[in-house]
């Protein structure tokens, strides 16, 4: 049985072999690999500057092998929902037993859901039975924020998806082909003495010969002889849409840190005399205690 280092690696190398591939001028990874140990091709020659691989390409072949061996990022995404819901509130399993009714009918007990409030509206209800309702919802807030500030550390801290960030690191800073065009140029034109014509294309294309459309396929598909112009199209569209949305989460991103230089919050608990907090504490202890 193989082990998970091993998926990883053959997913590391059919990822390259398929760049290579599909380089401009196209190679076989393998055949490199060969060259090189065998000496034909010099240790400090770097190969992945004579083959070029659009950003788009490269990314669009990365993602392919990443979602094909299921190398994706979960500790993030899944903090994250985690405090979505306690902002927000979410759900909990709610067990409804047996009843029979006043006919004599059985009806089977039954899993369902019921609500579950927010976190800092949980903490309130807690709190204002100790003190005021304005006390009450200060107090919360700051408790709340507390606990979100702690998750968040514990979220860049702990990671659990490392998997994803070395593939994408291997991958981009080991072999993989060259994305800038003019760097090909200039070797195959420094060491061959030959011009190369590197063509920009579009990463959509390798989806439609990945699914073996044809080009007669694809004109049946867009209803159109103009079948190319129209996947272009939508490229630039889907392109556009991307950065919008990366410029966003930048913005969100910017205001979110701006929030925190300037955050500055007061402890009402740590004004009150230390009689009023051990009343306080204690009554907490017992609610939790009674919970």
């Amino acid at each position: 049985m193989l082990t998970r280092k091993e998926i990883l690696n053959k997913a590391y190398h059919d990822c390259l072999h398929e760049m290579y591939a599909k380089s401009q001028p196209e190679a076989d990874y393998d055949n490199l690999i060969e060259e090189y140990r065998s000496g034909k091709i010099g240790k400090d020659e770097p190969v992945y500057n004579r083959h070029y691989l659009s950003m788009d390409e490269f990314l669009y072949i990365r993602d392919k092998y990443k979602e094909a061996y299921n190398i994706k990022k979960t500790w993030v995404p899944d903090i994250e929902f985690l405090e979505k819901l306690l902002e927000e509130g979410g759900l909990k399993d709610k067990y409804n037993p047996e009843v029979i009714d006043e006919d004599g009918f059985k009806h089977p007990g039954y899993r369902s859901a019921e609500d579950v409030k927010p976190l800092k509206n949980q903490i309130f209800d807690i709190i204002k039975e100790f003190d005021s309702p304005e006390a009450a919802q200060e107090i919360s807030e700051i408790i709340y924020d507390k606990v979100i500030d702690t998750i968040e550390n514990y979220k860049y801290f702990y990671r659990f998806d490392r998997e994803a960030d070395d593939f994408d690191c291997n991958i981009s800073l080991g072999a993989s082909p060259c994305s800038n065009a003019e760097t090909v140029k200039e070797w195959w034109k420094k060491n061959y003495n030959k011009d190369i014509e590197i063509e920009e294309r579009n990463p959509r294309l390798f989806w439609y010969r990945d699914m073996e459309y044809t080009d007669e396929d694809l004109a049946e598909e867009f209803d159109s002889e103009n079948w190319k112009e129209i996947v272009d199209k939508e490229w630039e569209e889907e392109k556009a849409e991307n950065k919008r949305k990366q410029e966003e989460a930048l913005k969100a991103l910017e205001e979110e840190y701006a929030k925190f230089k300037d955050s500055s919050h007061k402890d009402p608990i740590g004004e009150r005399s230390a009689d009023d907090k051990e009343v306080i504490s204690q009554k907490l202890i017992e609610n939790e205690t009674q919970a």
